[in-house]
């Protein structure tokens, strides 16, 4: 994939952990709709009624609550836990290692959670807007943003780059291939044997004698005779 995959993957990480955080807004807010009449601000989980304080509300304890509010509050709180799931498998995928059925896994938590959050936007049409009229509020930016962060993440997931611990495999057999292509050292060529020149033969040494053998033993031999015999070995 190359760059490519890198911006997809980076799009991918930052478009989930933006929507978790974007979707904890949600669920925590009370002010996704604003109710008419001043009657005070609600949100899928927590609301401020008639300025009581931005509370927890449980639908036991109203009579306002209706299929549709009560589908938003259901929905909002799987669509997080969907996302959750979606990035446990992503970074596990393409950062540690690799588990049983990722890319499938990631696939379907990523569709149900778009499916989840897009089934909260029906909460203006719930009871208590139709008897005290509602308006979106300031958590209609988080709503919006985390069905966008979400859309990203789940759309990007096959466009990804391969995971760490595959990028390093390849890398690892384009080395022992790039070694095994590379020219081997020319081994040092060794001179041929150089016949030595033949040494002249040394010359006897001349020894110089100061008597010879002559006829008689102990004889000695005149000078004139010495020197006849050097004259001779030269």
């Amino acid at each position: 994939m190359g760059f490519i995959g890198f911006i997809a993957e980076i799009l991918v990480l930052g478009g989930v952990g933006c929507g978790i955080a974007a979707n904890i807004a949600v669920v925590t807010t009370c002010d996704v709709l604003v109710l008419g009449g001043n009657n005070g601000k609600i949100g899928p989980w927590r609301a401020d009624y008639r300025g009581s304080g931005c509370q927890t509300w449980h639908k036991e304890e109203t009579t306002m609550d209706d299929w549709i509010l009560n589908m938003a509050r259901a929905c909002s709180m799987m669509a997080l836990c969907f996302a959750c799931i979606f990035l446990f498998f992503l970074l596990f995928k393409q950062c540690l290692c690799p588990l049983p059925c990722s890319q499938p896994i990631m696939d379907i938590t990523g569709t149900l959670t778009n499916i989840s959050l897009a089934l909260v936007w029906p909460i203006i049409r719930s009871s208590v807007c139709d008897r005290y009229g509602c308006s979106w509020g300031g958590g209609y930016t988080a709503l919006l943003l985390t069905q966008i962060f979400y859309l990203v993440a789940s759309v990007f997931t096959r466009c990804m780059r391969e995971p760490r611990y595959e990028r390093r495999k390849e890398e690892r057999e384009q080395e022992k291939v790039e070694k095994a292509e590379a020219p081997k050292p020319k081994e040092e060529e060794t001179p041929k044997d150089i016949e030595a020149p033949e040494e002249a033969p040394e010359e006897p040494k001349r020894e110089w004698y100061d008597s010879v053998k002559s006829t008689s033993k102990g004889a000695e031999v005149p000078n004139e005779a010495k020197k006849q015999w050097y004259e001779e070995e030269d």
